[in-house]
């Protein structure tokens, strides 16, 4: 099968490229982040997802289109870019792919949506059938991205979009990484709340998986939920102490009162400095599970990592690769305070 990923330099773009390679499978990544990959069935173009025709080139004659590619505040090339734009730009990025797929006749295309569509959640697990209320343009964009995706497959296009929960893998960047450097280094490490919510969470590894059995079928219903086993989640506190157990540290763990952290953050927010965005702060402490029956089901597809396996992983990895990111200049305030207080 030859495949085009767009975002292939991001978390899940490294790890379905890995999968796809070692399936037998040729592949174009497409990211406005530079890759240097050396693999006879491997190409890549340095490209933006606005530009139209540059994606048509690189999706001539291709099985199946990823669809992975989103701007995120979270992450470093996009933190200076406002919410306005990385709507518009998310959402031209989905209208191109699937008005070249159309034009092309593409007979695959996966797009990958979020579970931030959902915003608060009001019941838990969360189905399909959620209302979907979004907290930021990241979610607004996704969620508006799922209407195109409906008209396309009306017209007769073969679309799967996956709502994934947060991604954990490897080389992954954002606040989890301050996290697993508090740990790593025996700093106190800060809970948003009190710890006792429960937030599910999915492998990077898990997510390429679900990919590649949606590109091998046709979908009905087009949209599914994709996270660990729900059964698997503990609370967060209960999960970063398992990953402090893991990594033989002293940190100790810290709540933040939700109340003041939403404060604070929509201070920083106001000002562009707030290091996490609407969709984090306001959901603090909320517990937030997906019910994934219905990819189980369409996908033959069963997660391979628990909540704590796939977050020792990340910090497994992250320790292993050595990179020490500087992160947010917010953070990085918390940081010192993280340092002060280390016992």
């Amino acid at each position: 099968m030859k495949a085009l990923v767009t975002g292939s330099s991001g978390l899940l773009g490294q790890v379905l490229r890995d999968l796809l390679l070692e399936r037998g499978d040729s592949l174009t990544g497409f990211d406005m982040v530079a890759q240097q990959v050396e693999h006879p069935r491997f190409g890549f173009v340095l490209g933006d997802m606005r530009d139209r025709a540059a994606l048509r080139d690189a999706a001539r004659g291709v099985d199946v289109i990823y669809h992975l590619a989103a701007g995120q505040r979270m992450k470093p090339q996009f933190s200076s870019y406002g919410e306005r734009e990385i709507y518009d730009m998310n959402l031209a990025g989905v209208a191109n792919v699937l008005e070249v797929a159309e034009e092309l006749g593409t007979p695959k295309v996966v797009f990958i949506s979020s579970s931030g569509i959902y915003g608060v959640p009001q019941t838990v697990p969360c189905t399909e059938e959620h209302p979907t209320a979004p907290l930021g343009a990241y979610g607004e964009s996704k969620l508006e991205a799922e209407t195109l995706c409906r008209r396309a497959v009306e017209r007769g296009l073969n679309v799967t979009a996956l709502r994934p929960m947060s991604l954990f893998g490897p080389e992954m960047s954002g606040v989890f990484v301050i996290l697993f450097e508090w740990v790593r280094t025996g700093r106190p490490v800060f809970t948003l709340g009190s710890g006792r919510n429960r937030v599910q969470m999915v492998s990077a590894h898990d997510v390429a998986a679900a990919c590649v059995q949606a590109a091998e079928r046709r979908t009905d219903p087009i949209f599914l939920n994709i996270g660990s086993d729900p059964a698997s989640v503990p609370t967060v506190r209960e999960q970063v102490e398992a990953v402090i157990r893991h990594a033989g540290s002293r940190s100790r763990v810290i709540p933040i009162p939700a109340a003041a952290l939403r404060n604070a953050a929509r201070a920083l927010h106001l000002v562009g400095q707030s290091p996490i965005v609407p969709e984090h702060y306001l959901l603090a402490d909320s517990t937030f599970i997906l019910d994934i029956d219905r990819a189980r089901k369409a996908l033959d597809w069963e997660p391979a990592r628990t909540n704590v396996q796939l977050m020792t992983d990340a910090y497994d990895s992250y320790v292993r690769n050595g990179r020490r990111s500087q992160g947010h200049p917010a953070l990085r305030i918390l940081d010192a305070v993280t340092g002060a207080l280390r016992l």
